[in-house]
């Protein structure tokens, strides 16, 4: 009867709200992290040419965790002005079938990405989550068939920190970040 009762105590301790972080050192954490996203994104350009359209904005929701907004193009071509009067279908066609190559290349970057994050983010409590949001860019002319315009990627920031931790492969992360596509 006294072990029910001590792991009853032991779970409802576990349940109990987590004291919220310091402020001052939560926006410390996230200055650091939307630096790192910033020229981690840079890094991944090189591979994939594609633009980050502004800066990451990172924050802080109490009782969930950290989140990082992004924009960014896969594709950056002209838009449509006087000076370039249209695109031809097939040119729209090759624009929409190398977003598609590119956001695969965007996804597997933002899962590391991620994980590294949540790694470092030492004023996020541990059983919080640490969530990517990229809004894609894309123009109201294009063919945006089989292309999502926003990809949300989310993790729990324990979980995701130990798999950096012992240098998880790609596998360990697939299964601990929940992506999703709108």
């Amino acid at each position: 009867m006294r072990i029910a009762a001590l792991s009853t105590i032991g779970l409802l301790l576990a349940a109990a709200p987590q004291p919220a972080p310091d402020g001052r050192s939560v926006r410390v954490s996230l200055r650091t992290a939307e630096r790192a996203i910033d020229e981690r994104i840079q890094q991944m350009t090189a591979r994939a040419p594609f633009v980050l359209l502004g800066a990451t904005r990172g924050a802080y929701l109490a009782g969930y965790g950290a989140v990082f907004s992004l924009e960014v193009n896969l594709v950056p071509v002209a838009n449509v002005s006087p000076f370039r009067p249209s695109y031809a279908a097939q040119e729209i066609q090759n624009i929409n079938r190398q977003k598609r190559e590119k956001l695969g290349v965007l996804k597997a970057g933002l899962r590391q990405l991620l994980g590294e994050q949540a790694a470092v983010l030492g004023a996020v409590p541990a059983a919080e989550r640490v969530a990517i949001v990229v809004t894609l860019f894309n123009y109201n002319w294009e063919d945006t068939t089989s292309l999502p315009s926003q990809l949300v990627l989310q993790g729990q920031k324990q979980a995701l920190a130990e798999a950096q931790s012992r240098r998880a492969g790609p596998e360990t992360l697939d299964r601990l970040i929940d992506v999703r596509e709108f």
